[in-house]
């Protein structure tokens, strides 16, 4: 299937007010919701829910010959904070697991090491993309200024007790 066969089954759905920005703006607003469907018509699909620092979370009908990888790509990518090493993925039970449902951790940054069957979605998974801190110059400067005034309390400490 070419990208642009692909791009011309995309459905987007979304709230009113959301709708409204994306129409406006081309994105939607912080918290809304938004359904997307790549998947032919008379194709099986599941539905999958992405949800954490990505371009696109929402809610989506893919083909089932669809894997997580090729979710954050029709995702739009992930966010300059997105964790690739904590992905954990929601899934409904099954005879193996005991429950509603049970949760896994898949770590992208390692993906060679990931069996191909981690990788796979199923219908009703539900896909959280973890958020780390990313390292700023004003917080390196904090951190160096903190330990700086720490050490100085500890020197004038020692002096005074002398």
């Amino acid at each position: 299937m070419t990208i642009a066969l692909l791009a011309a089954m995309i459905t987007v759905s979304t709230t009113a007010l959301a709708q409204r920005d994306w129409v406006n703006t081309g994105a939607l607003t912080p918290g809304a919701t938004a359904n997307y469907r790549f998947a032919e018509a008379n194709e099986l699909s599941i539905t999958v829910t992405l949800l954490g620092p990505v371009q696109r979370p929402g809610r989506y009908e893919i083909s089932h010959t669809i894997d997580l990888v090729n979710l954050f790509a029709l995702a739009g990518g992930w966010n300059e904070t997105a964790d690739l090493a904590d992905i954990r993925i929601s899934r409904v039970s099954d005879a193996t697991h005991p429950g509603p449902r049970f949760q896994f951790q898949v770590d992208l940054e390692s993906a060679a090491d990931e069996s191909p069957g981690s990788l796979e979605l199923q219908d009703g998974d539900i896909v959280f993309v973890g958020k780390t801190t990313p390292v700023t110059v004003p917080l390196v400067l904090s951190i160096v200024g903190t330990a700086a005034t720490v050490a100085m309390a500890i020197g004038w400490y020692t002096v005074m007790n002398r």
